[in-house]
């Protein structure tokens, strides 16, 4: 009896054990021929390197060494999409996003000859205002991992990414007396392009709902920075006429942003 008992199980097993691999072959993962659009919403810190601003007396260049950016909150959001080519790239997905966040890099007061100057041993300057934009786009490369029925593509992954935008630097030279209606945060920006490298883990929570941490870093060189150097704009919505006073400068500007966040995934049928 207990021969027969032992045959049929074994019978049992050689028979259901093709069904179970073909089952597992057709769990509906989206690596497995499914494009993956997505969509982020992120927050955290933004971290300015100190660096030299140079600016120009006349026709001599005169440098100001360390000049230390403030880290300062962040926050942004991202879209794109994956695409199934894990089968393809030794288990690796290939993908294209958007995304664009913002932070406020102020110089804080006092800064001699960037944001004021000592006169009469009382230091004449205030904060110089900065708020820092990127908009990009990044090619990814990112490695799923776990692979379930519960968790379509993975229920965690690793990613990197590199690419590069348009980097943009709007500055109140003078601080609170910079803040004139004449002369808004807004009219005194500048726009140069931008390289950028990422990385960073994602872990989804729910079908298509997951979490991330990563970390960036922005590399861009602007010539058209401005700041009251020596702290001479008016008090604000006083004297019209003299006004804002700027200084312009050069200076790389380089960045390492901190963020996590959620990102909603969904998935297009070929």
């Amino acid at each position: 009896m207990k021969t027969r008992i032992s045959a049929m199980i074994c019978l049992l097993c050689v028979l259901g054990y093709p069904l179970s691999a073909s089952a597992e072959d057709e769990l509906p993962t989206i690596s497995s021929g499914t494009i993956e659009p997505y969509m982020s919403f992120m927050a955290g810190v933004s971290i300015p390197f100190s660096q030299d601003a140079t600016f120009l007396d006349g026709t001599q260049p005169r440098v100001i060494e360390d000049v230390d950016y403030s880290m300062k909150q962040s926050i942004g959001g991202n879209g794109g999409i994956w695409f199934p080519t894990r089968d393809k790239l030794m288990g690796f997905d290939l993908g294209g996003e958007i995304e664009g966040y913002i932070w406020y890099p102020d110089v804080d007061c006092c800064r001699e000859n960037f944001n004021g100057q000592t006169i009469n041993g009382a230091f004449e300057g205030t904060t110089t205002e900065i708020q820092g934009i990127y908009i990009g786009a990044n090619l990814m490369i990112r490695r799923p991992m776990g692979i379930s029925e519960a968790y379509p593509n993975g229920r965690w992954h690793p990613y990197v990414g590199i690419g590069g935008g348009a980097h943009q630097l709007a500055m109140r030279p003078g601080g609170a007396r910079g803040a004139t209606g004449a002369s808004p945060l807004a009219d005194q920006r500048h726009t140069a392009p931008a390289f950028q490298a990422k990385g960073g883990l994602k872990v989804f929570l729910f079908k298509y709902v997951a979490a991330f941490a990563e970390a960036k870093y922005t590399h861009a060189f602007h010539d058209g920075l401005t700041t009251d150097r020596y702290g001479l704009s008016n008090p604000i919505f006083s004297d019209p006429e003299t006004g804002l006073i700027v200084n312009p400068y050069e200076s790389t500007i380089r960045t390492i942003h901190v963020h996590a966040g959620l990102s909603i995934h969904f998935d297009i049928k070929p």
